[in-house]
């Protein structure tokens, strides 16, 4: 405990380092459940290609399949979603609609409660009926490893843009304990705080905890509190040595 409040009064910078390995371990993880639970939903997603496809749109109409409706509905905890495709219309009621997407003739809609909203289908294409498997298995290799290789440094960027935040809301901790820190100090202070308390969070993730962007702000606060406290009542060796030189000075 002693050594990480004498890096923080006196340390050099390596916290980008810091933050640039906890980058690392988030991107390594999201990659891992990536890997892992996005193939689960290749079999559905093909099932789905092959419920709808054919489709075929010319000049913002489809063409195929002709007066035709189809309909997929699943259940989400208490709540129904469907994915319809109607052909013997160009436009639905949009009154007592449940969630979903909806494609006619000429619009696609997508409701979410109250929020209905259309937009005109522009353009020609074609899906035809096949299997889209391997097309899929690749998308998700190749998403695997782009949050492996450019994870890292993506999310040092964002854990760096947020340490600067904390970093200048240490000011309200310093006045409150009337402490004065510098900048570095309050950097490598934040440093530590903020990956520690955001890898802690990550691995219980597992667990069903999950915490809002407000609850970290004020976990923030509190630890920054507690911190700053604690460098104000702790001395640091160099400062300890340089009181006992001057006590010989002075006798």
């Amino acid at each position: 405990m002693q050594n990480i409040i004498n890096y923080i009064k006196n340390g050099k910078g390596i916290g980008a380092l810091w933050l640039l390995a906890l980058g690392a371990v988030v991107a390594f993880l999201s990659a891992y459940d990536v890997n892992k639970y996005l193939p689960q939903g290749v079999p559905y997603v093909q099932a789905l290609a092959d419920e709808f496809l054919p489709l075929k749109i010319e000049n913002g109409k489809v063409t195929t399949p002709e007066d035709t409706v189809k309909t997929k509905t699943y259940a989400i905890g208490k709540e129904k979603f469907s994915l319809i495709l109607d052909t013997t219309k160009d436009m639905i009621d949009e009154g007592d609609l449940q969630n979903g997407v909806y494609m006619t003739r000429s619009y696609l809609y997508t409701i979410n409660g109250n929020d209905v909203r259309r937009q005109t289908l522009t353009g020609s294409f074609e899906l035809a009926k096949g299997d889209y498997t391997p097309i899929m298995q690749n998308f998700i290799r190749f998403i695997v490893w782009g949050v492996v290789l450019i994870g890292p440094f993506f999310n040092f960027v964002l854990f760096l843009c947020a340490v600067l935040f904390y970093a200048y809301l240490t000011g309200l901790s310093c006045a409150l304990n009337k402490v004065s820190l510098d900048f570095k100090q309050k950097m490598r202070l934040n440093t530590i705080l903020f990956s520690g308390l955001y890898l802690i969070l990550t691995l219980i993730k597992p667990l069903g905890l999950y915490v809002s962007l407000l609850s970290f702000l004020l976990m923030m606060i509190a630890l920054q509190l507690i911190s700053v406290k604690k460098l104000d009542s702790d001395d640091s060796p160099k400062e300890i040595s340089k009181k006992k030189k001057t006590t010989k000075k002075e006798r």
